[in-house]
């Protein structure tokens, strides 16, 4: 019973991991971590000539100790757009997803790291 409670237990703390998955466009130098970024909802926003460098798909984790909100998906892109070399991200959709398997949701965003020309 023990060795139960402690697979059920592994499989929701493995299972609530929030995760970046990033596409890189562009090969430039990375900035640093926390790099001061701009946050725009659409591309008529960014009023600067730009190229997109990487694209960025985010998700939060999904335990109640996670936040999971759109919000916080975006929040944990920033430091991997840094490291593209982007200057700022564009919000290409965001939102907040249900799971199928239990009622909990997880906060997730699409974005694109822009690098100013």
């Amino acid at each position: 019973m023990k060795n139960l409670i402690k697979l059920v237990l592994l499989i929701f703390v493995l299972s609530s991991c929030a995760s970046v998955k990033v596409e890189k466009l562009i090969s430039n130098s990375p900035k640093p971590k926390n790099c001061n970024l701009e946050v725009f909802n659409n591309e008529s926003e960014v009023k600067r000539k730009f190229e997109v460098v990487c694209l960025l798909n985010s998700k939060t984790g999904n335990s109640i100790w996670n936040k999971r909100t759109a919000e916080a998906a975006i929040e944990n892109a920033k430091n991997k757009a840094c490291a593209c070399g982007a200057d700022a991200i564009v919000i290409t959709s965001s939102g907040r997803k249900k799971l199928k398997f239990y009622s909990y949701r997880r906060g997730v965003a699409s974005m694109k790291g822009v690098k100013y020309l």
